[in-house]
């Protein structure tokens, strides 16, 4: 049975633009900027991106998003999909499946990951974890 490791934690500030009614749905983005912290490198990292959200007929909301952690060689870009369940408070609790695409070479082993994020995003504040999938 595989098993998750907690690759990093990101909280920051979350904004909102509405691009209106789409034939998929009502498309709003949220750009998001914060800092990330992990057991794979010291201090805080900047963590930006947007996540494109199309709203479903349920309310919920279908997720493509686009990210990057770090900064000049150290950054690493990651792309993710996934839902965000739309609680009765106006709250949201994002759910994504990621991958990685990095050219530093310290990091270079998480071009080969895939994780799974588990987030709460409210009052123009998003909090998400990061879980690496490890096989067992």
């Amino acid at each position: 049975m595989p098993s998750l490791e907690h690759f990093c934690s990101f909280e920051g500030d979350l904004g909102m633009q509405v691009i209106g009614k789409t034939p998929g749905g009502m498309r709003i983005d949220f750009p998001f900027e914060g800092t990330a912290n992990g057991p794979h490198w010291e201090g805080e990292r900047p963590i930006n991106g947007v996540d494109y959200a199309t709203v479903r007929a349920d309310g919920n909301m279908s997720l493509d998003i686009r990210g990057v952690i770090g900064e000049k060689r150290e950054a690493v870009s990651y792309r993710g999909s996934g839902v965000s369940i739309a609680n009765p408070d106006r709250s949201a609790d994002p759910k994504e499946l990621v991958t990685f695409e990095t050219a530093n070479e310290d990091l270079a082993w998480l071009n080969d990951e895939v994780a799974v994020v588990f987030g709460h995003g409210e009052g123009g504040r998003l909090a998400l974890d990061f879980y690496l999938v490890r096989p067992d």
